[in-house]
């Protein structure tokens, strides 16, 4: 998570490997005598990136990732999580960037990054007997709204993995 930023940190442990998916909106523009879908005549309404994953990891920083706007007091193992205040989601809330890497057969990987990632979905922990604790997270992309030319995710083919 902010892969290459200075408060870079890896997500615990996983089970199940990552999930990148990308969906876009297309709504067909509809004209006199159009027998079915034209090129040139669609447009794409919205676009949307998530990675979902699965964290073998409890701890009070990773539960807060999927409260957004969630309050924690304290720190470590003196953290505390409470709900925060209903309205509109803090800035603070959305991670720079969430980054996952894929090897490739060769031996390369595809690095595949969203920004202005944030958790939506609500916490949904899992514990059972004989078995680890799993946090689902599903970290979706967001667009600035100040500024326009921001992506909302990037897939390169790198050679090797750095982190900071």
């Amino acid at each position: 998570m902010n892969y290459g930023e200075t408060n870079e940190r890896l997500l615990a442990p996983t089970r199940g490997g990552g999930e990148f998916s990308v969906t876009n909106t297309i709504r067909d523009i509809e004209f006199d005598g159009r027998r079915g879908k034209t090129a040139g005549m669609q447009v794409i309404e919205e676009q949307a990136a998530i990675l979902k994953v699965v964290s073998l990891c409890m701890s009070q920083e990773e539960l807060a990732l999927a409260i957004p706007g969630c309050v924690v007091t304290g720190a470590g193992d003196e953290a505390v999580i409470e709900n925060g205040d209903s309205g509109l989601i803090p800035e603070s809330a959305y991670l720079k960037n969430v980054t996952m890497f894929a090897k490739l057969i060769g031996g390369k990987y595809k690095k595949i990054t969203i920004y202005k990632a944030m958790h939506e979905g609500g916490l949904t922990a899992k514990a059972s007997q004989k078995a680890e604790g799993e946090l689902s997270l599903e970290f979706n992309a967001h667009f600035d709204p100040k500024d326009n030319t921001e992506k909302l995710y990037n897939i390169a083919e790198v050679a090797s993995v750095t982190t900071t």
